[in-house]
Formats: C-alpha cells, sequence, structure tokens
C-alpha cells in the first residue's frame, strides 16, 4: 500500500505531476523566467491508500518554512490564513 502524490502546484500558480516538473518548475520561477508572480509555496494532493485525498502546502514566510494542510496534526489553511491576519483564537 502506497500513497500517491497525484497534483503538485508550484508557486501558487503552475500545476504539474511529478516532482522532477515540480522542481524544474520552482526553480525557473525562482530565477524570474516564469511568466507570472512567484510565491515560494508548493502544494501537494495525495491520494491516501483508503482512496481519501489529503493535501499539504509548504511555503517560505519570512525567515521559516511552515506547513498546513488537512492531515491529522497540521493546522488548516483557515487556521494559518487567521494566523497570518492576526486573527487567532
Amino acid at each position: 500500500m502506497k500513497a500517491i502524490v497525484t497534483e503538485i502546484q508550484v508557486g501558487g500558480f503552475r500545476t504539474v505531476s511529478n516532482l522532477r516538473d515540480a522542481c524544474e518548475e520552482y526553480t525557473s520561477m525562482f530565477l524570474g523566467k516564469g511568466t507570472v508572480p512567484f510565491r515560494t509555496k508548493i502544494h501537494f494532493e495525495i491520494a491516501l491508500p483508503s482512496g481519501i485525498r489529503k493535501v499539504i502546502t509548504i511555503r517560505d514566510e519570512d525567515n521559516q518554512t511552515v506547513a498546513y494542510g488537512d492531515f491529522e496534526g497540521l493546522p488548516s489553511f483557515l487556521d494559518y490564513a487567521k494566523e497570518v491576519m492576526g486573527e487567532e483564537e
């Protein structure tokens, strides 16, 4: 049994199907060769063996790299957004 990465979104814009293309796209964007504004983030959609789909986003923020998504133990995107906006509970 294995989990399969079904989609990788790079920089908040480009969607690719494998890690090699994601790395090439990220590098291209980072070096200013892309055609759209670049965000330092990569978003993965993962199909678990049970058929459930989960997501995780990893992004650079200030002087750290953060993660959020719908895996157990990770903050959700909504929780992350509230924190960024200063609306934590």
